[in-house]
This record gives structure tokens, C-alpha cells and sequence, in this order.
């Protein structure tokens, strides 16, 4: 992600814990981010790294299983669909999915969940 999407110190911070999680093994820090909220197969959790510089608030919608999303099941999908149009819709402006070549973290399926500071 461009730095331009976060202010130069959470850029620093993410870059460093990044590296420090894949030397340490731990490559999915969103299995272990406390949840905002939780339904049936889905959970909301804070980014960690948000993009500060363009968004006031930056959540992530993951599911609760680790899983690349290569695998949803019928349930995951309905229960996903429902969320975008109620509690999704109902707080956020936007809801971004990087493709396969961005993502920073390939192994967990997450969208990102942004109300911007600014709206065009």
C-alpha cells in the first residue's frame, strides 16, 4: 500500500512490525485482533495500521475461520452480503478489497471498512 494511505509514522510502525511478524512466524495478525464486533461467521476488527491519512475510521471485516476466501461457504457469503447492506452500510462510506497481488496479507480474507475524511 502506497504510503500516501497512511501518515508516515503508522507507515513506519506497520513496515517494522511486518518484518518483526514474519521473522517471528507469526504471519496473521488478524487471528489475534480482538474483535469490535462478532456475528455468525464474520467478525469486525480495528486495522492496526489504518489509513490515517485519508480515513477517519478504518476497520477490517474478516472471517472468523483463517481462510484466503478461496473457500467460503454458502453461509460465510449470505451472512457477508447481509452485512454489507445493514451493519456495514450503516457505518462505513466504503469497502475496499485488495487483489490477490496487494494484498499484504494473503492468508486471511479481510475487507477493509473505510468512512473517508473527506468525500468528493
Amino acid at each position: 500500500m502506497p504510503r500516501m494511505w497512511r501518515t508516515e509514522e503508522t507507515q513506519l510502525l506497520y513496515q517494522t512490525e511486518r518484518q518483526a511478524d514474519v521473522k517471528s512466524g507469526n504471519v496473521c495478525p488478524l487471528c489475534n485482533t480482538k474483535s469490535i464486533i462478532e456475528f455468525d461467521h464474520w467478525r469486525i476488527i480495528p486495522n492496526k495500521y489504518p489509513y490515517d491519512a485519508i480515513a477517519k475510521q478504518h476497520d477490517m471485516l474478516i472471517p472468523l475461520r483463517h481462510t484466503s476466501g478461496d473457500d467460503l461457504t454458502e453461509d460465510e457469503l449470505t451472512e457477508l452480503n447481509s452485512l454489507k447492506h445493514t451493519v456495514i452500510n450503516d457505518k462505513y462510506k466504503y469497502v475496499m478489497e485488495s487483489l490477490p497481488k496487494q494484498k499484504s496479507i494473503p492468508g486471511h480474507w479481510h475487507l477493509h471498512l473505510i468512512d473517508p475524511k473527506v468525500v468528493g
